[in-house]
C-alpha cells in the first residue's frame, strides 16, 4: 500500500461519519418540505424580502439587522459575486443601498425545508422583481437561516445571475 492508498483509505474512514450526518440531515430536509413553514421562520423570509425593497430606497439597517454576523456567512447576487464572511457581505449590502436602485422584489412559489433539531432552514423561491423603469425579471434564490438564540437568521442568500449587472 502506498502513501496515495493510505491517504484515501484515511480520507474516506475520517470523512464517513460527516457524510453520514449530511445524507441524513439531507433526507430530513426533504421529507420536511412544506408551503406552510413554522411562523418565525416565514416571518424572517418575509422580513428579507422586506428589507431588501427597503435597501432598494438606499435604507441599509433592516438589511443589516436579519443577518448572522458570522464568518461563515454566504452572498452569491445577481452580479455573480461569491462573498463570504459577514465584512464581505455587510459591504456588498452597503454598497447596494448606496445606488437606491429602486425597484420591488416579491417572492412567489416559496418552498420551507427544515431539518428538525438542526437549526437549519432552506427557502427557495422566485423573485419576481419589478425595476424602477418598470423592467419585470424572475430570478431563482435560495436563503438559508440558522437558528441564533431565539431568531432565525441569514447565512446565505443565492440568486441566479442577471445579465444586466453582470459587469
Amino acid at each position: 500500500m502506498n502513501i496515495h492508498s493510505i491517504t484515501q483509505f484515511t480520507l474516506r474512514k475520517a470523512t464517513r461519519p460527516l457524510m453520514v450526518t449530511l445524507a441524513s440531515i439531507a433526507l430530513a430536509v426533504v421529507a420536511n418540505a412544506s408551503d406552510a413553514p413554522c411562523p418565525k421562520l416565514k416571518a424572517a423570509n418575509e422580513g428579507f424580502y422586506s428589507a431588501l425593497n427597503t435597501m432598494f430606497t438606499g435604507k441599509i439597517d433592516p438589511m443589516l439587522a436579519l443577518w448572522s454576523h458570522g464568518k461563515d456567512v454566504a452572498y452569491l447576487g445577481p452580479d455573480g459575486l461569491f462573498l463570504s464572511g459577514w465584512n464581505s457581505v455587510k459591504a456588498d449590502w452597503h454598497k447596494q443601498a448606496a445606488m437606491k436602485l429602486g425597484g420591488k422584489a416579491v417572492p412567489t412559489n416559496v418552498r420551507y425545508f427544515m431539518a428538525p433539531g438542526s437549526g437549519i432552514a432552506v427557502v427557495q423561491d422566485i423573485e419576481q422583481i419589478t425595476t424602477d423603469k418598470g423592467q419585470k425579471l424572475s430570478i431563482r434564490a435560495t436563503n438559508v437561516y440558522r437558528m441564533e438564540g431565539r431568531d432565525w437568521k441569514m447565512v446565505s442568500h443565492h440568486t441566479d445571475k442577471l445579465p444586466s449587472v453582470l459587469k
